[in-house]
Formats: C-alpha cells, structure tokens, sequence
C-alpha cells in the first residue's frame, strides 16, 4: 500500500490515504514441471496464475465550465481481471556420444495452450463525451514455436 500526503492538497493522491501500487498482485502461482521420458526425449509444462493488478475506473460523468468531465473513482479501487497461462514444450535431444564437438537438442512448444486473452492494462479514452475501455493483451493466441540448440 502506498500513501501520498502533503500539505498542498494539488500534491495529494487518492485524499492522502492508502491505495494499492500499481504493481500489487496479492496472488502470484506459477508451476514448473518437467519430465524425462527417455535419454532422448522428454517434455515440460508451465502454468501461471496472477490475480489482477489494481486499476482506477470511471465512475461518472459531471458538467464543468460547459464541458463534460469524468469522474474517476478513488485511485486503484478496482481489478483488471485475472491471468493465467499454460505453455508446453518437447526436447528431443540428439545422440548422447561423449566425444563429440557439439551435443544439439530442438525443442517443440506452445506459449499460451489455453488462448487466453489475458489482459495486460486496461485504458480509457473519452471521445464525444463517451468513455470508451480498451483493454492490451500479449499473445491472445497459442504461438508455436520450434528451435534448434546446440552447445559445445
């Protein structure tokens, strides 16, 4: 929780009492599995779960000076919704020889299995006095990928 106070109310935030920081997610779970299922091959998981970060919402509109403004609600009040993720992946490694220059493996997987349009921030734009959300997201959709590694 974050307090900003002054004795100059324009240098105030949220009244001078506590709000969330932007960066507080109470909850924050990931799990990491791994499975070897022979010497060659052998596969991966990883699930992640976040609750939302804090965000302040328009809760109003009011008239000043002829021109409709917006009212916001107490700073950080509200939550983006929750994130969550499941990426998979498989390693196929080559030949186990000890002499040789370079040992290579390649790698198949899958970013975000589930699809999920997980939201990043959410935004606001007031366009002819209406309030419009927009919501960023990364990846809304699976990204296969395929690698090719090697190490010396």
């Amino acid at each position: 929780m974050l307090k900003l106070n002054s004795d100059i109310p324009q240098e105030q935030v949220n009244n001078g009492e506590y709000f969330p920081a932007n960066y507080d997610k109470p909850h924050d779970f990931s799990l990491v599995t791994n499975y070897r299922i022979t010497k060659r091959y052998s596969m991966s998981a990883n699930f992640i779960y976040q609750t939302g970060r804090p965000i302040t919402y328009p809760v109003g509109k009011f008239i000043f000076a002829g021109s409709e403004q917006v009212l916001y609600s107490d700073r950080n009040q509200f939550r983006i919704p929750d994130y969550y993720r499941l990426d998979i992946g498989f390693n196929i490694e080559g030949n186990h020889k000890l002499n040789k220059l370079a040992h290579s493996f390649r790698n198949i997987s899958v970013y975000n299995v589930l699809g999920r349009n997980n939201p990043y921030s959410v935004f606001f734009v007031n366009n002819d006095g209406k309030v419009q959300a927009f919501k960023t997201s990364i990846f809304s959709i699976p990204v296969p990928t395929i690698t090719y590694n090697f190490k010396f």
